[in-house]
């Protein structure tokens, strides 16, 4: 169907389109110029999402934390080692002796003085005591301490890759309102250019007022949402700053736009994840731990020696040395030593339980992450097709608005929904990322855009 608007207002000549064309033109070279600007000034600043992973990597308060655990778990396989070496400590000691039968005896030996025994005396020695492990309770508990150790480097990655895949969803979420940002500013713009052809339809007297306040109001509402998105921008991007120890994030993003490629993904690799790690290793040390318990209700043996420089007869001083074997055997404590192996058996049974649970939930979770990237997929193909559909929908508009068949606003209509389209395109893009990367961490890896050598395929 034709336009049946009279053909004074189909005349496509320049002295019957000049006003709205002048301005239009004015409004297209301003924000033309202004996104020129906007993009010499991003270009210098641009941040892609190899750097900020690596800088999320290098300055996470929460990774540093928990490379000092590790450095403690270190610490500690030392102070169960030192156990095999025993103790030697230092002693200094002032005895003061009032027994009458050594100071002042009934009667002296022909051949000695009186006083032959000081009863002021003063000692300085050393004493020493090396353990003998024929229980292999030191022997357990250094295993348990090395496994610990294994288990919160393991756990030091787990929260490295958490880390890396929150940035990174932070990062394409970041993107994603960006493109809808960009979006409802097309939207603006094309309602402004509405106004202003109902302005100089209305000057025209070919269009009513109250068109002009409903495009109106249709424009506030978007400003309204774009106010809404800037606000969620500004918390995405406080919530990357937190993990970069920074105060802000203000740089431009630099736009991926590459497609995601799809990695050998297969389910046998979910036992590398570092959580899953971290817990059988965790296991490990209780089954040690068990072993230390036991330990504990057998014999003991440790050599205890000792050196001690006495002031001795008249303050000539003398040495003594006593060197011992002790060997300990434990009868009853009631039942402390038997409830302690209990303990530690319900602890390596809880263990088993929760590794299990955690591979349940992993194998879950890298289902899901798969049909997820399907779906990802499939609304990328769609979103490719939206736009093309638009394309062509306002390359078919904009031909007909030159014949004079439609109006301007059906024009606009038509670039909106083209810049809908390629907005929808874009999120459609970062969602099949984050996709990606789910199925990255279900399997215990970096994101997908790790720069970094760990990063595996």
């Amino acid at each position: 169907m034709k336009n049946k608007t009279p053909f004074t207002a189909q005349n496509h000549t320049d002295s019957g389109r000049s006003p709205f064309f002048q301005r239009k033109k004015t409004v297209i070279t301003i924000v033309a110029v202004i996104v020129c600007l906007l993009g010499i000034g991003n270009t210098s600043v641009a941040r892609n999402l190899g750097t900020v992973l690596l800088e999320v990597e290098k300055k996470a308060p929460d990774l540093q934390a928990a490379a000092e655990a590790v450095n403690a778990e270190k610490a500690n396989i030392k102070v169960e080692k030192s156990r095999y070496f025993g103790e030697v400590d230092a002693l200094a000691r002032n005895t003061n002796y009032k027994d009458n039968r050594l100071i002042n005896p009934i009667s002296y030996p022909a051949a000695l003085q009186p006083d032959l025994f000081d009863d002021d005396q003063f000692g300085y020695g050393l004493t020493a005591k090396v353990p003998l492990d024929i229980n292999g309770k030191i022997k357990a508990r250094l295993e348990a301490a090395r496994q610990l150790k294994t288990a919160v480097d393991a756990g030091m990655g787990d929260v490295r890759l958490q880390l890396l895949h929150t940035a990174a969803a932070l990062y394409h979420d970041i993107e994603g309102t960006l493109a809808d940002h960009e979006a409802l500013q097309r939207q603006i713009d094309a309602l402004q250019t509405h106004i202003r052809t109902t302005e100089a339809a209305i000057e025209a007297q070919q269009a009513i007022p109250v068109k002009k306040m409903r495009l109106v109001t249709e424009r506030e509402n978007v400003k309204g949402r774009l106010a809404a998105l800037k606000g969620r921008e500004q918390q995405l991007r406080a919530a990357l700053a937190s993990l970069m120890a920074a105060r802000t994030f203000s740089d431009a993003l630099t736009p991926i736009h590459v497609l995601p490629e799809k990695l050998n993904w297969q389910e046998a690799l979910i036992d590398q994840r570092p959580d899953i790690m971290s817990l059988k290793a965790r296991l490990t040390a209780a089954e040690s731990t068990v072993r230390a318990a036991r330990a504990e209700r057998f014999p003991q043996m440790d050599v205890d020696g000792s050196w001690l420089r006495n002031q001795g007869y008249n303050g000539e001083g003398d040495d003594n040395w006593t060197i011992s074997v002790r060997l300990g055997l434990p009868l009853w404590d009631g039942g402390g030593r038997r409830a302690q192996v209990e303990k530690s058996g319900a602890d390596v049974r809880l263990r088993q339980q929760k590794l299990a649970a955690l591979r349940y939930r992993a194998r879950a979770e890298f289902i899901a992450a798969r049909a997820g990237w399907d779906a990802a997929v499939a609304r990328y193909n769609a979103a490719v097709a939206s736009e093309k559909a638009a394309k062509e929908t306002e390359r078919i508009q904009s031909n007909r608005f030159n014949e004079g068949l439609i109006t301007a606003d059906d024009l606009v209509n038509a670039e909106a929904a083209l810049a809908t389209a390629r907005s929808g395109k874009a999120i459609a893009l970062t969602d099949w990322w984050k996709a990606g990367d789910k199925i990255q961490i279900a399997l215990g890896r970096e994101p997908a855009l790790y720069p970094g050598k760990q990063a595996k395929k």
